[in-house]
């Protein structure tokens, strides 16, 4: 899809620059600073919702008792048995 992007020109003098500093086009400027606000948009949401910090500090609490499996044959067995029990 194509974008037609129109900035104030202060704002595209500094992206120019920026573009040229960091040896990339003005493209791949924008791309990665699209991509960069997307993520840290997506950090936002996961630091207010609750259940997901839960979710991530059991996990980060299971990784260091050391309670994680690796592997495809781990997972199956894993599973095997929690539907076993």
């Amino acid at each position: 899809m194509a974008m037609t992007l129109r900035l104030p020109p202060d704002l595209d003098a500094e992206l120019r620059a920026a573009a040229e500093e960091d040896h990339r086009s003005v493209q791949q400027t924008v791309l990665l600073a699209i991509e960069t606000y997307l993520t840290l948009r997506e950090t936002a949401e996961i630091k207010v919702d609750p259940d997901t910090l839960r979710a991530l500090a059991e996990a980060r609490d299971a990784v260091r008792a050391g309670d994680v499996v690796y592997g495809t044959e781990a997972v199956r067995t894993l599973l095997n048995g929690r539907r076993a029990s």
